[in-house]
């Protein structure tokens, strides 16, 4: 399969790789994000050298480079006597004239097997290469260890990096050049597996999102059935317990409290273990958009941040018993199909405010969108809150997750809530009514509402 969008990645490689003098890079992001293909695309048919770390000693893995820069270089001597040592690698890199680039990806390996690599290659940049015409991009996977070895206060490569970018996962829109479909369908499946792109190109976009669940995901041998806690082993030390919390946030457990009595985990533990899945974007602390002071805010819910996460939760590890013995018909027919469109309409909000702020849902509003998200209380709800810069005004929306077209009557309901809501008085209102499937009767317009019918789209 062709690769697809990433053009803001690509313009700032294309951006840093040629501006004068050196430049070292870091590009980061989750597995399987399409940090690699991004990087292979980039250097294609450019002076730039690629290079794929694999865990091994650091004496091979100079062998490798040196072959790669044999090859590149054209250069025989590099090749009968490849290089012994991270110095004489970077004095080899120093000694070439001219501009090129230099791709390590997985640089997180090669730190695993040669933990001086980073102060070695400080003292390299300051002395030799910052003076050169390398281009030099370090990537990689481990978030956490990338973050502490290059982003970190006192970290060897502080403050030595030219520019960064942290590679995310695709929207519904960039997914769905992947996919297909229909808006509603792009939805709904990222509403299964998220914006990976990997995730997608396993999926058969020609056959239905039941049968790709139980063809891809449930059907034990799958690479994303044993996904997670793949993906768990390789970021942490402490997997089964950060099994433990997702699982909890997955089955309802949303209050800082109520995951401290299912997992058994004291506070101080349970503050560092979420502040670690907060990192690694697998959980997100979420705050209703309508605090003043989120950052000090109690009323903050856990959930799970990444899609596919938090379906592999719901459905995966619950039913591996079953799914070993190879019953992935059973478990989808008899647990997920029943249960899946509510699932999907759980998680539709923060994918609806996405296409608000920045995708093709954002002509219906009548202003820049600058926070967006859900507001709760005791006492109240609203599915969808998008505040402009001013926080003067705002449109506040209901999403109906129907199959059937809903009634437009539905936004008088919605009215009368705002009014006698006391957080938007004052402010300038639009309301919204977002359905799934349509309206019934067709409504009557007025200047500050709006019927959204994402079938149409």
């Amino acid at each position: 399969m062709d690769f697809v969008d990433r053009k803001p990645e690509l313009a700032f490689l294309e951006e840093h790789f040629g501006r004068r003098g050196a430049g070292l890079l870091v590009v980061w992001g989750r597995r399987r994000v399409g940090k690699t293909a991004l990087l292979q695309n980039f250097a294609n048919g450019k002076p730039v050298m690629y290079h794929m770390a694999v865990r091994t000693t650091p004496s091979d893995e100079l062998r490798r480079i040196s072959e790669r820069l044999a090859d590149f270089f054209d250069d025989d001597l590099i090749r009968a006597q490849p290089v012994g040592t991270w110095e004489a690698l970077f004095a080899y890199l120093a000694g070439r004239t001219g501009r090129f680039g230099l791709v390590l990806d997985e640089f997180p390996y090669l730190v695993e097997a040669s933990p001086e690599l980073p102060t070695l290659l400080q003292e390299a940049w300051d002395t030799r290469l910052s003076k050169t015409k390398i281009k030099l991009i370090l990537c990689g996977s481990s978030i956490s260890m990338m973050e502490r070895a290059l982003f970190a206060p006192g970290a060897p490569l502080f403050g030595r990096r030219t520019g960064q970018w942290k590679v995310q996962p695709f929207g519904p829109l960039e997914l769905g050049l992947l996919t297909g479909g229909s808006l509603v369908e792009r939805i709904e499946t990222y509403s299964v597996i998220g914006g990976v792109p990997m995730y997608a190109r396993l999926f058969d976009r020609r056959a239905d999102l039941a049968t790709n669940i139980l063809k891809r995901i449930l059907a034990k041998g799958e690479v994303l059935y044993q996904e997670i806690p793949f993906l768990l082993r390789q970021e942490l030390r402490e997997p089964r317990v950060y099994q433990a919390i997702l699982a909890a946030v997955a089955s309802g457990a949303h209050r800082f409290s109520e995951l401290s009595s299912k997992t058994g985990l004291n506070r101080a533990n349970l503050v560092r273990y979420l502040a670690q899945l907060e990192e690694l974007e697998l959980v997100r602390r979420e705050i209703p958009v309508t605090e003043d002071k989120p950052h000090k805010s109690r009323k903050g819910l856990y959930r799970i941040a990444e899609p596919f996460v938090r379906f592999w939760y719901r459905y995966v590890y619950p039913s591996l018993d079953r799914l070993e013995l190879q019953d992935a018909t059973g478990v989808l027919k008899e647990r997920v199909l029943p249960d899946l469109h509510g699932f999907i309409a759980a998680g539709v909000e923060p994918i609806l405010a996405d296409l608000f702020r920045s995708g093709p849902l954002k002509k219906l509003v009548p202003f820049r969108v600058s926070r967006a998200g859900r507001h709760w209380s005791r006492t109240e709800e609203f599915d969808l809150v998008l505040f402009d810069q001013t926080r003067e005004r705002v449109m506040i929306g209901e999403v109906k997750w129907s199959r059937k077209p809903v009634h437009p009557g539905l936004l008088a309901d919605l009215r009368r809530r705002v009014e006698a809501s006391k957080v938007f008085a004052g402010k300038r209102i639009t309301l919204a009514l977002i359905s799934r499937s349509g309206f019934k009767p067709a409504p009557t317009k007025k200047p500050a509402e709006r019927y959204v019918d994402l079938s149409a789209e």
